[in-house]
């Protein structure tokens, strides 16, 4: 994972050696470490971490549903950001956006879903779920 692919507001997840795995919300970045909120097991808490204890989050139907996005009635592999009609695929082979009926820009993690969302609307995908729901 490249660092300089990091935005704020990135969902990451982490891997530090002496605390359990989760998933972080980007708050800060640093010379040599980011500060972020804990997403999920322990919704809240603030720390930081160093750059080789960062990971790609991986692409999930739970986490496309907690941005904002909702199956397509007719296709399970197309989902639909409701606020932009942004249609995304999402397969075990592929994912990725999706311009008239075909592969368009190519996702692998969480992270670039929000930095590629972002380039095409401007506007920031964050979690519609409440954290306290999560």
């Amino acid at each position: 994972m490249e660092i300089q692919e990091l935005k704020l507001g990135n969902l990451i997840k982490i891997s530090p050696r002496e605390n359990e795995e989760g998933v972080l919300f980007l708050t800060d970045i640093q010379q040599s470490s980011i500060i972020g909120e804990m997403v999920t097991p322990r919704q809240g808490y603030h720390f930081r971490i160093k750059f080789d204890e960062i990971l790609p989050l991986e692409l999930s139907e739970e986490w496309l549903t907690k941005l904002g996005f909702a199956k397509a009635p007719d296709n399970d592999e197309i989902w639909v950001d409701s606020k932009n009609f942004i249609l995304f695929k999402f397969s075990a082979f592929e994912s990725g956006f999706m311009e008239e009926s075909r592969l368009a820009v190519v996702i692998d993690s969480m992270h670039q879903l929000q930095n590629m969302y972002f380039t095409l609307t401007g506007e920031k995908l964050t979690l519609v779920t409440p954290p306290s729901f999560l």
